[in-house]
């Protein structure tokens, strides 16, 4: 399938604040879509994986970049893609273009409530207006971790709560407040109703070199291996017994592209709002046995003279790397069943061994060591 069906129109945003607007064919008139975060790891790799599927939405598309340095940028890989200037603090810009949109792909920070709001207060409109719209977007499950990071116990043996997004959805849609991203994904549950569906992609700890035209790459295993690299030992939080999901960039981002496609074709095979929550992850490791592997490859490929280890408590491990506590030092366990059970989701990749050896190479090049 190389195009779009006549199908809703789609409203994106991504990581880095870059704003894609797509206008697919409709009936009657274009269709509206708008995505920020093409520059991003994560929104710039899922747009990749869509556009190869659909090719015919770069034509059609409109990308809200900050400066002319990034729009040029997206051009070298989009070249028929137009861009307009603004970022995610311009509330007003998004919000008018959000109340045209059909379907909104929602890549951009999952820290800025004001952005998530505007597209919220667009999106109600239109369901007074009994327009149909699909509003999916990204979080991260450092949200999970909230009761180490509240009781502090960083780094120590995990419990055995494993959050689930089907039989356990109920527990996952209702997280303290002071849960990481629960303001923002407050806003987006809130907004869902009988025209507006509603979709969150709750990513673990993702690894691989992305695919998209800006940032390539991840952040809690690459930063451990530029840290192991630069300082000669390893770092853990507290015991190193902390556990995360994770899964690879490109397995993630065949989530954003399977809902994508349910919204294109009316979205009936997806849950959406109070339901429309997914995991995505294909395994989990304990941060203790990446930083040990880590650090005696370092010192194998003679990248370090020691394979050693250094525990850090967490305010110490925070001065060492930023939120090493909460990425490495609290646990974050879950089960990826609703992407599986409906959208036929199958990952392929479950290597975690590989992608921290690859995560040294890179580091070790980019370093220049």
């Amino acid at each position: 399938m190389s195009g779009i069906p006549e199908s809703p129109s789609i409203f994106i945003t991504g990581v880095t604040g870059v704003l894609i607007i797509i206008e697919s064919v409709a009936p009657k008139d274009r269709l509206y879509t708008i995505l920020t975060g093409d520059l991003g790891y994560i929104g710039g790799d899922a747009w990749h994986a869509i556009t190869q599927k659909y090719p015919s939405c770069v034509a059609r598309t409109s990308c809200l970049v900050r400066t002319k340095d990034k729009g040029d940028q997206v051009l070298a890989r989009y070249p028929s893609i137009r861009l307009v200037y603004g970022d995610l603090d311009n509330t007003e810009l998004i919000e008018a273009e959000a109340s045209k949109a059909d379907i909104i792909l929602h890549f951009a920070s999952i820290e800025h409530v004001e952005s998530a709001s505007a597209i919220s207060r667009a999106l109600q409109r239109r369901e007074k207006l009994h327009q149909t719209s699909y509003w999916i977007s990204v979080s991260g499950t450092d949200n999970i971790a909230w009761k180490d990071c509240e009781n502090k116990t960083y780094g120590e043996h995990p419990s055995d709560q494993i959050y689930d997004d089907w039989d356990g959805l109920s527990n996952v849609t209702s997280l303290p407040d002071t849960a990481p991203h629960r303001d923002v994904e407050c806003v987006q549950l809130a907004a869902g109703g009988t025209f507006v569906k509603t979709a969150i992609v709750c990513a673990p700890c993702i690894y691989g070199i992305g695919r998209g035209c800006g940032n390539q790459r991840s952040i809690q295993i690459p930063d451990l291996a530029r840290y192991t690299l630069q300082k000669g030992h390893g770092l853990q939080v507290g015991k190193g017994l902390s556990i995360w999901p994770n899964v690879h960039v490109a397995d993630l981002s065949d989530v954003f592209l399977r809902l994508f496609e349910e919204a294109i074709q009316g979205g009936t095979r997806a849950s959406w709002n109070r339901e429309g929550y997914y995991f995505a992850e294909n395994g989990e490791h304990v941060w203790g046995e990446v930083s040990s592997l880590l650090a005696r490859e370092a010192q194998t490929r003679g990248l370090t003279q020691s394979a050693e280890v250094r525990s850090f408590e967490a305010q110490e491990a925070d001065n060492q790397i930023d939120f090493a506590s909460l990425f490495y030092g609290a646990t974050s366990r879950c089960k990826a069943i609703r992407a599986r059970k409906l959208l036929g989701w199958e990952p392929c990749h479950a290597d975690i061994k590989a992608a921290v050896l690859e995560a040294l190479e890179v580091e070790t090049r980019t370093l220049k060591i």
